[in-house]
């Protein structure tokens, strides 16, 4: 088996990574922030602002991949403020609206990519 490299303009163009690559039946989403398609500029909006623009963003790459955000099996969310962690759960819960919600860790840290909220980065299968 080979890796294939998933790419669409339906998400931020990547930088010296792609924005998900297929092996074996998964898709590993890399991680995500509030880009901007048309501009490719950061979009400084609130949480849920950024974390909507994100999901949509993932759910794209994962529908050029075959895939979709029901068939997500893991989420990492990166969140500058874990008391903002509430206003990231709602939004998060309307992309993930399942019987069976993907595994997920969320956590706290320090300086995300151009001073953004949020991060996120998905692994699912075909």
């Amino acid at each position: 088996m080979k890796k294939e490299e998933i790419y669409t303009k339906k998400a931020p163009e990547p930088g010296n990574y792609s924005q998900a690559v297929k092996y074996n039946g998964l898709i590993f989403v890399s991680g995500q922030t509030a880009d901007d398609i048309e501009t490719g500029k950061p979009v400084y909006g609130s949480v849920a602002e950024q974390t909507r623009l994100i999901l949509t963003n993932i759910k794209n790459i994962l529908e050029e991949a075959g895939s979709g955000m029901n068939k997500v099996l893991k989420v990492n969310v990166y969140i500058s403020d874990m008391d903002d962690k509430k206003e990231m759960d709602k939004v998060y819960a309307e992309f993930f609206d399942q019987e069976i919600p993907p595994a997920r860790i969320a956590m706290a840290v320090k300086g995300l990519d151009a001073g953004l909220d949020v991060e996120i980065d998905v692994i699912a299968y075909e």
